[in-house]
């Protein structure tokens, strides 16, 4: 992708250096950016130990690009939206199967709107058969629900209708035209279909660039590739979702799973923890977002309030000296909190193995040496001021999604400190939002370990004890 200025974009620098002080101030780590404009990039940045260069999960920003092969599949005329969801697998459906049920078409699924009253559980290795036998309260059209599961039943559709998996049917159609990285890949469910609403990793950069495709219409490189109409409709407010995001950017309306935002004409798609694909039609701009973050509606606020305002501002002298940072260090816990630390030499009765309680997720055995702590044979060098990688190899069930879990989670990067008599261990896993900060406490006979996770879906702090072996 081309790069430039801001200034040759049309965007004051003062703007972005405010979003950025923004979300140091308040502790929102960032992991990589890419702001377009007329299709070039203004400005782009990485914060290590994360990089641009990583794959990143994306949650649910995935179910963007499961809509998107949804839009090819119309156009190639292997289904339409009108289509009924329970025509698609009759081999899985019950013997008598939910009234509203029979009535859910290619468009409920895409613009959240099936009719459940409570999203459907994955309560089957036949993920299909588990959402066909599912309970729909509303007539389907009249309720909108986020329905991840629905999203997988529209990856599920497309397998059905092309024959390919949805990966290689995007690969086919968006992600080779695009230049999208070769080695994108994406969860499957056990019997082998995308996860659709979830799953994908990607790199900053292919998210900017669905982004840019999006902003074009369907339009690369003067070839049309998916019809215009596709993508306007994409954009449009088919369901009413305020009754549950009220006035914030999850109120606004929702498309084909994507999301309108607060400004006018703004649309977004989006994932757990920080991923944002954000596309403004009227500044001719991008926003690509990979983060680590609890509080997502504080990011786009700040975009809102910083950047937009930025774009074709008029007023001011010497922007343009302002001096903008493409690389950052993102702070270990112990910056972040402004804790006074030493570095992480161990006390020599610390030293040895202790074997942990079992039934943790951590690992069974945890050895500290003079330089380095071992997570079940896992070397997490201690050293106070980089970020060192390594390699995390976690506990897995063999045949399970659990193996995705495991994939995302082996590439890392650690610091370490010492607090008073406790070693805390903060831990990155690049290719997700993940961070974790272990806090070892020792006694005469073992460790206490008090583990915190920086997001997460259920609790994200626990706490663990072992005894010396």
């Amino acid at each position: 992708m081309v790069r430039i200025t801001p200034e040759e974009a049309g965007v004051r620098r003062e703007g972005i250096l405010r979003f950025l002080d923004e979300m140091k101030e308040k502790r929102l780590h960032m992991h990589a950016m890419l702001l377009l404009r007329h299709g070039k990039v203004f400005y782009e940045a990485s914060f290590a130990p994360w990089s641009g260069d990583n794959l990143h999960m994306l949650f649910s920003l995935s179910k963007s690009f499961t809509s998107t092969a949804v839009g090819f599949a119309v156009q190639d005329g292997l289904l339409s939206l009108t289509d009924k969801l329970v025509d698609f697998f009759p081999e899985h459906l019950p013997a008598a199967p939910c009234e509203n049920m029979q009535k859910i078409t290619v468009n409920h699924l895409l613009t959240m709107n099936t009719g459940h009253g409570v999203e459907p559980n994955h309560t089957d290795d036949c993920w299909e058969k588990a959402f066909l036998r599912s309970y729909v309260e509303f007539e389907p059209g009249a309720h909108f629900l986020y329905n991840t599961f629905g999203t997988f039943m529209l990856s599920a559709i497309v397998q059905k209708v092309t024959g390919k998996k949805l990966l290689a049917y995007l690969r086919e159609k968006l992600m080779d035209p695009l230049g999208m990285s070769p080695d994108i890949w994406t969860e499957e469910s056990p019997s082998g279909v995308a996860t659709g609403g979830y799953g994908m990793n990607v790199r900053v950069e292919d998210i900017a660039k669905l982004g840019q495709f999006y902003l074009q219409r369907g339009k690369w490189e003067g070839k049309q590739l998916l019809n215009e109409q596709w993508i306007l409709d994409a954009q449009t407010a088919w369901s009413d979702n305020s009754p549950t995001g009220g006035d914030s950017d999850w109120g606004r309306g929702y498309g084909y799973q994507f999301w309108m935002c607060t400004p006018k004409h703004v649309f977004r798609g989006d994932g757990a923890f920080g991923q944002y694909c954000i596309i403004l039609p009227d500044q001719d701009m991008v926003i690509a977002i990979n983060s680590g973050v609890e509080d997502m509606g504080a990011v786009m606020k700040s975009i809102w309030d910083n950047i937009l305002p930025a774009v074709d501002a008029s007023g001011g002298t010497g922007d343009e000296k302002l001096v903008l940072p493409s690389s950052f260090v993102t702070a270990a816990r112990w910056e972040d909190m402004g804790k006074e630390v030493s570095a992480p030499v161990p006390e020599e009765a610390w030293l040895g193995t202790y074997v942990l309680q079992p039934g943790n997720s951590l690992a069974e055995t945890i050895e500290i040496q003079k330089d380095r702590v071992l997570l079940d044979g896992c070397e997490m060098p201690l050293c106070l001021d980089k970020w060192t990688p390594f390699t995390w190899k976690a506990k897995k069930n063999e045949g399970t999604l659990e193996q995705a879990v495991v994939r995302v989670m082996e590439r890392a990067a650690v610091r370490a400190a010492r607090k008073d008599d406790a070693l805390i261990l903060h831990a990155c896993f690049v290719n997700t939002p993940f961070e974790a900060v272990l806090k070892l406490t020792f006694t005469a006979h073992g460790v206490r370990i008090h583990s915190r996770q920086n997001v997460g879906f259920d609790n994200t702090e626990s706490e663990l004890v072992g005894y010396k072996a």
